[in-house]
């Protein structure tokens, strides 16, 4: 009997020795998962300069100009939605009740006139996307302004001075 018990115990140091070195093994590795906070995470752009652009006095017209601006070519709806957007972004606060400019200023700069704009859709929109010289003090991100909004507020302003 002490013989299969030595028998044994030896059996079973063997079994466990071949259980060790097998769980040390070279086995597969598993895939690590990617890890999940619970604060999300923003990469933000680089910032860029703003494009070159005329200063938008010096892209405005004379009421002549503007007065050469079929009023048809202009969509009622669209102007009175931008209207809207004039009103919510106060730009008569600086630009005037009509238009006209010089209302209010950001520093240095006074508000320019609006009435008789010889931007084009796109130039316009640029403008307020980058804040044109003025920067981040005349700037309308597409969360304040939509793209709609701004093309619409572009057809108010070419109606300023029609009446």
């Amino acid at each position: 009997m002490n013989m299969n018990r030595k028998r044994f115990g030896a059996i079973a140091l063997i079994a466990l020795g071949a259980l060790a070195l097998a769980a040390c093994g070279q086995g597969a590795t598993p895939t690590a998962r990617p890890t999940v906070s619970p604060i999300p995470i923003y990469e933000y752009p680089t910032p860029t300069e703003a494009p070159a652009l005329a200063t938008l006095a010096a892209a405005t017209a004379t009421a002549a100009a503007a007065a050469s601006t079929p009023t048809s070519a202009l969509d009622p709806t669209a102007v009175a939605r931008g209207q809207t957007n004039w009103e919510r972004l106060e730009c008569a606060s600086c630009h005037g009740e009509n238009g006209e400019g010089g209302a209010g200023s950001i520093g240095d700069i006074v508000a320019p006139p609006l009435v008789g704009l010889t931007l084009t859709q796109q130039e316009f929109v640029t403008w307020l996307r980058t804040g044109g010289p003025l920067g981040n003090a005349h700037l309308f991100s597409t969360d304040r302004l939509s793209d709609t909004g701004s093309r619409n507020l572009y057809q108010f302003v070419l109606s300023l001075g029609e009446e």
